[in-house]
């Protein structure tokens, strides 16, 4: 019960730093970054809210130009997406777009998070071979 319970503390106070960050942060670019981050920590316990940040830190990223957030935010929607629960063709198709710009700015990082994440889709939807085939083509 206290592991529940410190696990739960431990989250709330990751949002609160997180929420900190964000309203002292002075760029653009590091208020997409923030903004995502802080979408992720919601993910299991509230998607839609996980959903609006996403799409906040996407709109600013495109606003200014800024393709590493583009992609970071477009993530976290496929994010958002997969947490609903019954809609992963569109989750796919969020995930297919960041990959799409994560290799075109080489970030590795991004690629990999994109290989998992196309991959869980294609496991949750049944499809074990190609889950399998994103999961080995991780880049190291």
């Amino acid at each position: 019960m206290s592991i529940c319970i410190n696990a739960m503390h431990a989250q709330n106070m990751a949002k609160d730093s997180l929420k900190l960050l964000l309203e002292n942060e002075k760029t653009d670019t590091g208020r997409v970054l923030r903004l995502a981050e802080l979408s992720f920590e919601y993910l299991e316990s509230k998607p839609d809210t996980t959903m609006v940040l996403a799409l906040e830190a996407l709109s600013l990223a495109r606003q200014i130009g800024f393709v590493k957030g583009e992609a970071v935010s477009l993530n976290r929607v496929g994010n958002a997406y997969r947490a609903f629960g019954n809609n992963y063709p569109k989750a796919m198709e969020i995930y297919l777009q960041a990959l799409k710009l994560n290799e075109k700015i080489n970030n590795i990082d991004g690629i990999q998070r994109n290989y998992t994440n196309i991959g869980v889709i294609f496991n949750l939807q049944g499809d074990y071979r190609q889950a399998l085939e994103y999961f080995l083509n991780l880049k190291s």
